[in-house]
């Protein structure tokens, strides 16, 4: 398939008032410490006109989450597919939207897999942010101000792998944001092979400087490996961009495992998901699992919704 043959499966809105969900959906969402989570009242009562049904996730913990359905709360335990696949059962005849704004990796990502399973018509929302914040005292590796600490490399809920590969078997491929710092600690932990380090850089980015600033936030790590010889690109706010950089990598590494590193944007991140269900045995997620600190962002920008059921 050519990048002309590629069938246009995002839609974007310069402003979060430009878009309503399609009549008697279902819109699923939780908050975060960033402002762009959190919808306004205008909007919503735009929304409820069209019939669209609110679904929140109130809690976001490690292995489960609490949802408010039809003013009852349930809970469910994201490692658990008969749960899954009983929440989603709920809305199977119905477009769903998932807005993963709000969410951490952990909770949507085993979200959106069950739900490519169950919901017919399935769709991602995405807001980018206004603004980054910067850190007041920048240090190597950390320009913008963006996480309080990390609780390590833990699987993401569904996405465990067990298969055993050989080092010189194995291809990095972490997907960078500003934080160097993060990238340094996967690659400690990982101890990737020596030149099979391929990073993917946001291009273009959500705004054209970013680039520019990845690669300051990335310059220790990216030096120290030379994995600057090996930068790939995918735009930054396109998850099918990603995943088909993703398929040209492993093209290229046909007997290698691909140890994908969602450490950069969210719409990345939900490409190499999309990639990791599509071809399970050629890919393993490697997770830090940050603590974002609070106004970490400032404002929205552009809202992105993603045809996932259609691509997939």
């Amino acid at each position: 398939m050519t990048v002309r043959d590629r069938p246009i499966l995002t839609d974007i809105y310069s402003t979060v008032e430009e878009f309503v969900p399609e009549k008697d959906s279902v819109y699923v969402s939780g908050t975060s410490v960033e402002e762009r989570s959190i919808h306004s009242p205008d909007w919503e009562n735009a929304a409820l006109g069209q019939g669209v049904q609110f679904v929140r996730i109130n809690s976001q913990e490690i292995s489960a989450i609490e949802l408010e359905i039809g003013g009852a709360s349930i809970r469910v335990a994201l490692r658990s597919n008969t749960q899954l696949r009983a929440l989603w059962d709920r809305f199977s005849n119905r477009a769903v939207y998932l807005d993963i704004t709000g969410l951490s990796h952990h909770v949507w990502a085993p979200l959106v897999k069950a739900a490519l399973h169950h919901i017919p018509e399935f769709r991602a929302v995405y807001i980018e942010p206004h603004d980054y914040r910067f850190r007041a005292n920048p240090i190597e590796g950390e320009i913008f101000d963006l996480s309080e600490r990390i609780l390590g490399v833990l699987p993401i809920p569904g996405f465990a792998s067990l298969m055993p590969t050989a080092d010189d078997n194995v291809c990095f491929v972490p997907l960078v944001g500003f934080e160097g710092t993060r990238l340094s600690y996967i690659l400690e932990q990982v101890q990737p092979p020596g030149g099979k380090i391929l990073p993917v850089v946001g291009v273009p980015g959500f705004v054209p400087h970013y680039p520019f600033q990845t690669y300051h936030g990335n310059q220790l790590p990216f030096i120290q490996t030379q994995a600057w010889k090996n930068v790939h690109f995918a735009i930054a706010n396109c998850p099918f961009s990603l995943f088909y950089v993703l398929d040209e990598i492993s093209s290229k590494h046909p007997h290698d495992l691909l140890k994908i590193a969602p450490i950069g944007t969210k719409p990345h991140a939900l490409g190499a998901v999309l990639y990791n269900i599509a071809r399970p045995r050629q890919v393993e997620m490697i997770y830090d699992h940050p603590i974002r600190k609070a106004t970490r962002t400032a404002g929205s920008s552009r809202l992105l919704v993603y045809h996932l059921s259609l691509f997939v």
